[in-house]
């Protein structure tokens, strides 16, 4: 939706720049993961799993619902820009606390089936970008001035729904055993870099990879379908619903065939594949035909099904118990803050100012050949779960 919100909260005459500028509030709530991850992380890993799920939750609905009820900039002025993005930051360091941790409770909750415990967040985040490209298409072919408003006041019911499921939650296994063998640490994330240095170059490349493939291959995919490729603002919103509905009903089964065979190699062959074919992919959100569009969505979908089906519960193998929370939290989330709040930013660099059509493709390909190298020389076949 930055096109539409460009116009309502940075009004400018150039619609590159105003994009630009949305896109600059975007990446203001990754500076703030970080800063979830160390205060959330580090309760998780010290006090337990439950309360920072909690807080993080409600702090991402307040931060939401706030979004659908503020003023845009033709009622206050600059200072509706300046709320958006306290806002996003605010919604940055939530999401911070959240992500990883949720993937750390599954993972300690199911031993049997690991690659499918930790495939539910990813399959979640999924879930969520497609109802807000669900949205976001709705909006796109809607002349209300107040419909935009409605996810975000949406995310209210969510919260409410999810803090009902989480009311009766218990610690996990594996962390109440660390907390009776006094396996815990002080400092968490210092014990992370004593001990689990391998977890964090494997968590900060999946995130590059992660990062960039999802905002460049699926929400900048739409700038250019329609900016470039010519395509009609709800056929690109219709393209990318596809791509990401495909990607949310392909993650589990992946992860369900990666318990059963052997989800290293599967994940290194997404891997190598989204290196070969990203820049395929971009190709096709310029050929100006719907029918290719949506196909680049399709491969797309695939290819991040493959990769976010197996990742959490490869890299969250390498730390410990004590570590997991903070560790894999920090890692990701700074790695996130850098590439994934500047992926949008840079290729409408890329593109916009350089004119290099093929530029985001590329981009993807070095993020997966970055994280294919990274991940087949530190994650091993044989690791087994430090807990």
């Amino acid at each position: 939706m930055a096109d539409y919100l460009s116009h309502l909260f940075f009004p400018v005459d150039d619609a590159t720049f105003a994009r630009l500028k949305i896109y600059g509030v975007f990446a203001a709530s990754y500076i703030m993961r970080p800063v979830g991850a160390i205060i959330f992380g580090h309760i998780g890993d010290k006090y337990g799993r439950k309360t920072p799920m909690i807080a993080s939750l409600l702090l991402m609905a307040l931060a939401t619902c706030g979004i659908g009820i503020l003023p845009t900039y033709d009622s206050i002025g600059s200072l509706s820009s300046f709320l958006l993005i306290i806002l996003r930051m605010i919604q940055g360091v939530a999401v911070g606390g959240e992500f990883n941790g949720a993937t750390v409770l599954l993972t300690e909750y199911d031993k049997r089936r690991p690659f499918l415990a930790g495939s539910w967040t990813s399959f979640a985040s999924s879930a969520g970008m497609a109802l807000g490209s669900l949205a976001a298409t709705l909006v796109s072919f809607s002349n209300s001035s107040f419909l935009w408003r409605v996810p975000f006041l949406l995310s209210a019911v969510i919260a409410l729904a999810a803090i009902y499921l989480r009311r009766d939650m218990k610690e996990t296994d594996d962390f109440c055993r660390a907390k009776e063998n006094n396996e815990l640490f002080n400092i968490p994330i210092s014990a992370a870099w004593r001990h689990n240095k391998a977890g964090l170059a494997c968590t900060a490349a999946f995130s590059i990879f992660i990062s960039v493939f999802v905002y460049t291959g699926n929400i900048y995919y739409r700038t250019m379908a329609v900016s470039i490729g010519g395509l009609s603002a709800g056929q690109g919103a219709t393209a990318i619903t596809i791509g990401v509905m495909l990607n949310t009903i392909l993650t589990p089964i992946f992860a369900y065939f990666a318990d059963k065979f052997d989800g290293y190699k599967i994940c290194l062959s997404g891997l190598f594949f989204a290196l070969i074919l990203s820049p395929l992919i971009m190709f096709l959100a310029i050929s100006g035909n719907f029918s290719y569009t949506v196909l680049g969505q399709l491969i797309y979908g695939v290819l991040d099904a493959i990769v976010s089906a197996t990742a959490s519960t490869i890299l969250l193998r390498q730390f410990k118990t004590g570590t997991k929370y903070s560790g894999s939290s920090l890692a990701w989330s700074v790695s996130t803050a850098i590439f994934g709040g500047s992926a949008l930013m840079i290729n409408e660099f890329l593109v916009g100012h350089l004119n290099l059509l093929f530029g985001p493709g590329l981009y993807m390909s070095l993020s997966a050949l970055i994280c294919l190298i990274t991940v087949g020389h530190i994650c091993k076949k044989s690791i087994s779960t430090n807990v």
